[in-house]
């Protein structure tokens, strides 16, 4: 499985083909996720007429929960980033969290998550 981080859903939201085509190409070969994190993100940003429409793209992803497992990992993000003075905002820091307690690869296009150390992190350059 695989996850994706809200940088890359919401491009998704916005039919940037990219992500589409992101998306359908490891949808092709393993199941999909993102965390409730992003879900949060994407239904707390979408304009009312566009609710259904995330909704919908929302459904064909396994959502990852947020649970003590993930606080940890958490913990561990944030304690390494403030460590190095490189701290990241506290939502992707919780995303990142909640891809390694599962033991997933992240996928994002957001250059912040390459201050962490992990090769379970993708960062796009697009």
């Amino acid at each position: 499985m695989v996850v994706f981080d809200t940088s890359l859903m919401v491009d998704a939201s916005r039919k940037r083909k990219y992500a589409l085509d992101l998306i359908a190409s490891y949808s092709e070969k393993e199941q999909i996720a993102t965390t409730i994190i992003t879900k949060y993100e994407m239904l707390r940003g979408a304009p009312e007429q566009y609710i259904d429409l995330v909704s919908e793209l929302l459904k064909r992803f396994v959502i990852l929960d947020f649970g003590n497992d993930a606080l940890d990992e958490t913990v561990k993000v944030y304690k390494n980033l403030k460590g190095k003075g490189k701290l990241i905002n506290e939502l992707d820091a919780m995303i990142a969290g909640i891809a390694a307690a599962n033991n997933e690869t992240l996928v994002t296009k957001d250059k912040d998550f390459s201050n962490l150390e992990s090769n379970k992190i993708i960062v796009l350059t697009k």
